[in-house]
């Protein structure tokens, strides 16, 4: 029965990995968090069943992949915006942009991107009155967060590659 309960435990961890590298990519579902929540649930149900596939370190170590990759739609956009020289001033008018975006537009995530970048775009344009420098750190911008998608799917492979190699590895004797 404990073996049953072992099985049926990892192969919905790994259903919920891979419904979070979805949502990675189709941003209805919190994709790194999904990702995360599946091991953090498989870390804790093989403890309640007297067994370690998974130890503390690479526990941590999951867990800090996650958050670096989690928050990178954060930070790589303020960062690609910031490349392309934009101001501190500007940036917040990003994030702003961004809050608004997402809950104005039907679909949140289109919205969280089409309301940074107008917000980047604006605030560069109000500050310099020059729309190829606005264009600029916006496009930086817009870059920063294609690149947060990439990192966030690398990451989620990663987190999986080091989960699957966990379990076999417990299984298998070490």
């Amino acid at each position: 029965m404990n073996m049953l309960l072992q099985i049926i435990s990892f192969g919905i961890a790994v259903l919920f990995i891979l419904v979070g590298l979805v949502g990675v990519i189709l941003p209805i579902l919190p994709g790194t968090l999904l990702v995360w929540l599946s091991v953090f649930f498989y870390y804790l149900v093989e403890r309640a069943l007297g067994f370690a596939a998974i130890d503390p370190i690479t526990f941590i170590v999951v867990t800090a992949l996650a958050l670096v990759a989690g928050t990178s739609e954060i930070w790589l956009p303020l960062l690609g915006a910031r490349q392309s020289g934009s101001s501190k001033r500007t940036m917040v008018a990003g994030l702003l942009g961004a809050l608004i975006g997402t809950f104005v537009l039907p679909i949140p995530l289109v919205g969280t991107v089409v309301g940074y970048a107008a917000g980047v775009l604006l605030g560069e344009y109000q500050k310099h009155g020059d729309w190829d420098k606005a264009l600029r750190a916006g496009a930086g911008g817009l870059a920063g967060w294609g690149l947060a998608t990439v990192l966030q799917l690398v990451t989620g492979f990663v987190i999986l590659l080091i989960f699957i190699w966990q379990v076999v590895a417990f299984h298998q004797g070490g």
